[in-house]
């Protein structure tokens, strides 16, 4: 039978939990970032496919803020090019934040579930 010492969440156990919940949720949030952030990196790829169909000499409207600018084929495919690189960065940052908190969440579930074996449910 378990003594009552086992029954007891300590206040270390209580931090960790939360911690547990937290990082769960910010696991979510971070995989809809993903899910948006890859979106617009496959927008912006299917835009510099859509602009090799277009003419040299035509000029192209580029979204600047509130505002459009007419730039050469050139310089939109720079810009789109610089743009990519940008979003591809922080695709890769967000990426690894992810695996961070995979990675801290699992520590913290393999500790929890040490301390309360079956007691405890951490599954989704």
């Amino acid at each position: 039978m378990p003594s009552d010492e086992e029954d007891q969440v300590s206040s270390a156990d209580q931090q960790k939990i939360n911690q547990f919940s937290r990082l769960n949720g910010r696991l979510h949030e971070i995989g809809e970032e993903l899910d948006i952030q890859r979106k617009a990196v496959d927008e912006l790829n299917d835009l510099g496919d859509e602009l090799i169909l277009l003419d040299d000499d035509e000029p192209i409207k580029y979204n600047f803020g509130e505002c459009y600018l007419e730039v050469t084929k050139d310089r939109a495919e720079k810009l789109i090019e610089n743009l990519l690189e940008t979003k591809n960065a922080a695709l890769s940052v967000t990426q690894d934040e992810l695996a961070q908190c995979k990675s801290t969440l699992q520590d913290l579930k393999n500790q929890l579930y040490a301390r309360f074996g079956t007691n405890i449910n951490l599954e989704e």
